[in-house]
């Protein structure tokens, strides 16, 4: 059995700072993310305990920054089913496609 889910996107409208939101099929340790090139902002995760629920932020310790480049990275999620990508800013190039998957231990 594979420690790995599925690779999905949580896609942030143009002009927008949240994505739809992404059902990772069941609850995961670690959120493994691959920002493509966005305008300059900070990403974090935002979870929810179902669909549709109240989304709020992870911790403060999972922002990291995006900019003109790819970047991957890996995040404490804490046995979370329900996630929402956030940048700071407003994606004025376009839609932006976040690659999200989640991970146990």
């Amino acid at each position: 059995m594979s420690i790995y889910g599925e690779w999905l996107a949580a896609t942030i409208a143009a002009s927008g700072t949240d994505s739809s939101e992404v059902n990772l099929g069941k609850d995961f340790d670690f959120i493994e993310i691959q920002i493509p090139t966005m305008d300059a902002c900070t990403v974090k995760i935002q979870v929810a305990e179902s669909s549709g629920g109240t989304f709020y932020n992870l911790g403060d310790a999972q922002t990291t920054t995006s900019g003109t480049h790819n970047y991957a990275d890996v995040f404490k999620l804490g046995g979370y089913q329900f996630i929402k990508v956030i940048a700071s800013a407003a994606q004025s190039s376009g839609a932006v496609a976040i690659r999200v998957r989640g991970m146990r231990f």
